[in-house]
């Protein structure tokens, strides 16, 4: 399977909703008509750095191609030069984007073509799934929609989560399985297999925890270099194994 692939839009397309972090309620997000006044270019542009290779860029790509850049004075600039407003960059790589989708946009990293370039995601109160948002500009609208394109050159977890049973490991489906990064995580649920697969990742050693209703909880530290495989047994809990 090809993680790195360019985005398709017909396999996921979930539009957020202008109020709140749920992503059920398919709903155009709306942000500020450009505002008048001092003109984007007598204002220093935001340079994003990745913190691991030292590369700095002021332009940001979202999963359709369009380059995007945010000045100092809270301002997201469109391709065309179009001015959104309420887009203050909180420091590092964080953008505040209430207005979009009552997130924080979160800038990561990614190669292309040999290229490193910098890409747009969403984060939702600590929990950012890695993949890279598209915007669109209808009038003097800006509209967030996810999708399932990671930047490219990221690295994949993925696994069986099983239990042992009389008659051999048998799949647990359902599962929840969360990598812990810093102060937030990316995590997913195994399906009917057993199987998941968490996007997005760059090589660096996290937790990662394994649990659902009814299982011991499995944590472990888990070193990420490559696409890395991770398989888990979880036990069934008893009355003297609680956790």
């Amino acid at each position: 399977m090809d993680i790195h692939r360019q985005p398709t839009w017909n396999v996921l397309v979930l539009l957020l909703a202008a109020v709140g972090c749920g992503r059920e309620s398919p709903a155009r997000s709306l942000a500020p008509s450009p505002p008048s006044g001092t003109p984007p270019a007598t204002t220093p542009l935001v340079q994003f750095v990745e913190p691991s290779s030292g590369f700095t860029t002021s332009d940001v790509r979202d999963a359709a191609g369009h380059v995007l850049q945010f000045n100092r004075t809270g301002n997201l600039i469109w391709t065309d030069g179009t001015v959104f407003t309420g887009y203050g960059v909180a420091g590092g790589l964080t953008i505040e984007a209430q207005g979009l989708c009552a997130c924080w946009l979160e800038v990561r990293f990614g190669i292309e073509g040999g290229e490193r370039r910098a890409y747009l995601t969403a984060d939702y109160g600590h929990s950012n799934r890695g993949s890279v948002i598209r915007l669109e500009v209808a009038g003097a609208q800006l509209a967030m929609t996810e999708t399932e394109f990671y930047p490219p050159g990221t690295f994949t977890l993925s696994g069986v989560v099983t239990e042992a049973t009389p008659n051999g490991q048998v799949p647990l489906e359902g599962v929840t399985v969360s990598r812990l990064y810093g102060s937030g995580w990316q995590d997913a649920v195994t399906d009917r297999s057993g199987f998941y697969q968490i996007h997005g990742l760059y090589a660096r050693t996290d937790k990662v925890s394994v649990g659902k209703d009814g299982y011991a909880t499995a944590t472990s530290v888990v070193t990420v270099d490559g696409d890395t495989r991770y398989d888990v047994q979880l036990a069934r809990r008893s009355e003297g194994n609680l956790r």
